[in-house]
């Protein structure tokens, strides 16, 4: 397949060599993997998403299989920008695939921080529960940094109105969509856990949001939800999105989304 660019308004740009990337937090921040796994094959890694001084994991993360997925109980990991800027950017610097860091709080500082940085090539804003902040964070953060800016929506009633929104903003392009809150019996007690759910099992509801975007925004669109095989990834490119994520199919295989990719290139 041919490549695509995620931010073509920018004066950066943000070009993929393969319309698949991994999404936040599931391939770590790729320091964990280059040994193993050919990174340059990806279009883009997106890293676990951090806040300005980082935090520990309190509860630390559990994931809880569900029938069609699996859900994220606790905290991910957060080494905090310092890290990030000291340890990893380094390491990114000399790769061939682009490193989108996803910032999930403190938002405009973090950015403030990383415009010139070699290693990262944009930024992936991430809001928890609090979507409706979306538009006063995208316009306090783009005020602060050129660098190429997606925003990760969650699935409600306003998504459309709230994609088109974040880009004027200034958003380059818009990723649906974030986990949806969701609970399960806890298979060693019984007792209710709440967390944020991922895996097949959102499939059909992100397909459907992101074909309506597709159909209403101009500007580019990244599908994630659910995404396991090519075949999957296919109806997403058909109704309009620029590149997949890959989430939750890297923890059980951490070369699904190289998988992906290699199977869109060869396809017919």
């Amino acid at each position: 397949m041919s490549s695509v660019d995620l931010a073509p308004n920018n004066p950066y740009g943000l070009p993929l060599r393969a319309p698949v990337m991994t999404a936040a937090g599931c391939l770590g921040f790729g320091v964990e993997y280059e040994r193993i796994i050919p990174l340059k094959h990806l279009g883009a890694i997106v890293t676990g998403s951090i806040s300005l001084h980082g935090r520990r994991a309190l509860p630390p993360l559990r994931l809880v299989e569900t029938p069609g997925g699996v859900l994220s109980v606790g905290a991910w990991r957060d080494p905090g920008l310092t890290r990030v800027l000291c340890e990893y950017a380094p390491a990114w610097a000399a790769w061939e695939t682009p490193v989108i860091l996803s910032v999930a709080a403190d938002h405009r500082e973090v950015a403030a921080a990383l415009e010139g940085v070699e290693g990262i090539a944009g930024i992936e804003l991430t809001f928890g529960d609090d979507w409706s902040a979306a538009v006063r964070v995208v316009a306090a953060v783009r005020a602060v940094t050129l660098l190429p800016l997606l925003v990760k929506l969650p699935l409600h009633a306003r998504l459309i109105a709230t994609a088109r929104s974040v880009v004027d903003a200034g958003a380059d392009a818009v990723t649906i969509a974030a986990p949806p809150r969701a609970s399960a019996a806890d298979p060693h007690t019984g007792e209710l856990v709440h967390g944020w759910l991922s895996g097949p099992a959102i499939r059909p509801l992100v397909l459907e949001a992101v074909a309506e975007v597709c159909a209403t925004l101009p500007a580019p669109v990244v599908a994630c939800g659910g995404i396991v095989t090519a075949a999957d990834a296919q109806p997403f490119l058909a109704a309009g999105a620029i590149a997949v994520q890959v989430g939750s199919a890297l923890l059980a295989n951490p070369w699904a989304a190289v998988r992906i990719a290699e199977a869109l290139e060869n396809a017919p």
